[in-house]
């Protein structure tokens, strides 16, 4: 008797053999790839990841998410469009930045993280000033990392993170609006399920993209 509480994906994903990787995969995996890795952190259903490495074929995009349904049809999504330099990473963002050398990552994407929207919960989130030091250490100089989200709170957080590490890795800001759709959406960028959704509601996104410069080089 089947168990209703299993969750289907978890053998769904197993079809996709060399695209979806999972925890103790992922530092084998990244080790074969030559060239450039651009990541697409919390990738959600893998609309962005695709629309961007289909465009890009000389750069590598790796997909990180932890939900496995969404690790599906990322996987799906990629198998349909029968891209060769693309691959779903099922694991923690947050150990993520130990897996790369330094000045291996030439881009970053981290599109609506998760805001732990509770007092208790803000330790959990993603970007903060230790995580976004790990992860500048990994690339390479003068790639963007692009940051957009729904919530306020969080993104004054991130702004916050931001400007503050302006000196130290020598930030450029190239997008900082609180009403991305309405003042600052690039013709050629990809609008998330996510964000569909959200704009729907009549929500403003939020969005903070910047290059860096001077990679962190030291120990946290």
């Amino acid at each position: 008797m089947a168990n209703k509480f299993l969750n289907p994906y978890i053998d769904q994903i197993k079809q996709f053999h060399g695209l979806v990787f999972s925890d103790d995969e992922c530092a084998s995996a990244i080790k074969s790839v030559k060239g450039p890795i651009h990541l697409d952190i919390g990738c959600g259903n893998g609309e962005a990841l695709v629309y961007e490495a289909s465009k890009d074929p000389a750069t590598f995009y790796i997909g990180v998410e932890l939900q496995y349904k969404e690790v599906f049809r990322t996987a799906l999504k990629i198998q349909k469009a029968g891209l060769k330099n693309c691959a779903v990473f099922k694991m923690d963002a947050k150990k993520l930045p130990d897996l790369f050398c330094a000045g291996q990552i030439s881009g970053v994407n981290i599109f609506f993280p998760d805001p732990w929207p509770k007092t208790k919960q803000k330790k959990n989130r993603l970007i903060q000033r230790g995580y976004m030091l790990r992860l500048s250490s990994k690339l390479i100089p003068g790639s963007e990392i692009r940051i957009r989200t729904d919530n306020d709170d969080y993104f004054l957080s991130i702004v916050n993170t931001i400007y503050g590490l302006i000196d130290e890795l020598g930030i450029t800001v190239t997008e900082f609006t609180r009403d991305y759709y309405l003042k600052g959406k690039k013709e050629d960028e990809c609008i998330t399920a996510f964000e569909r959704i959200f704009l729907k509601q009549g929500l403003l996104i939020n969005a903070l993209y910047f290059n860096v410069a001077k990679p962190f080089e030291g120990n946290i």
